[in-house]
């Protein structure tokens, strides 16, 4: 389906709007055109009434008022548009001055004594149906005698004037309309430009050029808006595809190292012939290195899965102290060969997945018994703080220094060697937390002093309590 461009869309709009005022305009002016028009002979006829009902008083009977017939005609009609006929008390006509010969037979007369107004005419149609306005008035001359006075006006002159007015109105309305249609256009099209040049540089970005930003110059405020809408998304499409990008070559990086393990194992195996315990010891490793990279794909299935919006958490009521007595009952072993104590202290309960909380804390207490030195006591701890529940794990250590505390929770990013131990850790556990928290609407805190303590802390938002 076609659809109209915005520049047609705009100049249509713009167009009906000065159509709707020209027409309004134009008929306005019109109808007061008509109105001047019509007032000022609807005045004269009303003054000749008047001034031929004086004449008519001033006269001794009806033969004078023949002999100057004449004179009533031309000195006081004027203009052959006017007609004039005056009847006795018997109905005889009198006086007759007629040309156009319009019909002129008015039902009743103003009374003698009764001033004569604009609104006491009449109006009828004559041939052609052209207007004819008129009035009679009753008169008396000095015998007695009485008199109806007929005087009326055909405006056929006056509607042909109106028509060609209305004509020559209407064709420059018309030039007007056309003149407007193509300025209106050119108009919409230079201010849109703007909007066509971003479009234009929008078409050339790619994932190779999301660096380049778009500029509405001196375009109006509107345009800088939608300008600055854009530039931001593209700061976030840039964001992302970085982040894409530099998950993706830490992923391959760490996929590599077993991967490379397993294959110069197998290929310094065969070099020779191995005993059975050889060839066990061997495949004892080559289980250790899938073993990693199968930590290593799980780790990275399980925060795509949590990237997703759709991820749906199973919330249950959980006893905190109960879950992490539970989750170091886990642990026990491990601390136990280490020589690491871990304590538990506080109570309370929030609302949250189990198992994902489960996961969350468990990864904290590996890393803490990771890097506890042997003799010294991890602290659990949970309490409630500013309207939250708190979980924390503290461990004594050799501690984090502060420029790294801002990435720990990037995903593959690792502080240095001596905190890291790539065979055991996929270098996604503080990621995999930080989804966690994301997840429940908390956040995860960290912070450390070196040769003292690090401790982590998760935040459950108050909301989720129970």
């Amino acid at each position: 389906m076609h659809r109209l461009s915005l520049s047609a869309r705009l100049t249509v709009t713009f167009v009906v709007i000065i159509a709707t005022c020209f027409i309004l305009v134009g008929w306005l002016l019109y109808r007061a055109a008509e109105h001047r028009v019509y007032e000022q002979d609807e005045t004269n006829l009303v003054l000749s009434a008047r001034h031929l009902r004086r004449l008519v008083a001033e006269l001794d009977s009806l033969d004078d008022l023949k002999a100057h017939q004449d004179r009533m005609v031309v000195s006081v009609l004027g203009d052959p548009s006017n007609a004039l006929r005056m009847v006795d008390g018997t109905g005889k006509t009198v006086i007759d001055y007629n040309p156009t010969a319009y019909p002129l037979d008015l039902p009743s007369a103003v009374p003698i004594g009764q001033r004569i107004i604009a609104g006491m005419l009449h109006t009828w149609y004559g041939d052609h149906g052209l207007p004819v306005h008129g009035i009679a008035v009753a008169g008396q001359v000095r015998d007695g005698a009485h008199v109806t006075i007929m005087v009326a006006r055909s405006f056929a002159d006056r509607e042909a004037l109106l028509r060609r007015y209305g004509r020559d109105m209407a064709m420059r309305l018309l030039a007007g309309m056309i003149a407007a249609i193509v300025l209106s256009h050119l108009l919409v099209r230079r201010a849109l430009r703007p909007l066509r040049s971003m479009a234009t540089d929008a078409a050339t970005i790619n994932a190779q050029s999301l660096h380049t930003r778009l500029s509405a110059g001196n375009a109006p405020a509107e345009f800088h808006a939608l300008s600055g809408a854009l530039n931001e998304m593209l700061d976030r499409l840039e964001g992302g595809f970085a982040r894409v990008w530099q998950f993706t070559v830490d992923l391959a990086h760490d996929l590599r190292t077993p991967v490379g393990n397993l294959r110069g194992t197998n290929e310094v195996a065969l070099t020779r012939a191995r005993t059975p315990a050889e060839y066990q010891a061997l495949l004892a490793s080559n289980i250790e290195e899938c073993d990693r990279v199968s930590r290593t794909i799980e780790s990275v299935l399980f925060l795509a899965r949590a990237d997703n919006p759709q991820f749906a958490l199973q919330r249950v009521h959980l006893d905190i102290g109960i879950e992490l007595e539970q989750i170091v009952d886990y642990f026990e072993g491990i601390a136990s060969e280490a020589g690491i104590n871990i304590r538990i202290q506080g109570q309370a309960s929030i609302s949250a997945d189990r198992e994902l909380f489960r996961r969350a804390v468990g990864n904290l207490l590996s890393n803490a018994l990771r890097y506890t030195p042997q003799g010294q006591t991890i602290t659990l701890f949970t309490e409630h703080m500013n309207g939250a529940v708190t979980v924390t794990v503290e461990n004594p250590g050799a501690g984090i220094a502060q420029e790294h505390l801002e990435k720990l929770f990037d995903r593959f990013y690792r502080v240095d060697r001596s905190r890291s131990d790539s065979a055991n850790s996929t270098g996604l556990g503080l990621s995999i937390v930080r989804s966690i928290m994301e997840l429940h609407g908390g956040n995860v805190t960290v912070d450390s002093h070196p040769e003292g303590i690090t401790r982590f802390v998760l935040w459950f938002p108050s909301s989720h309590q129970r």
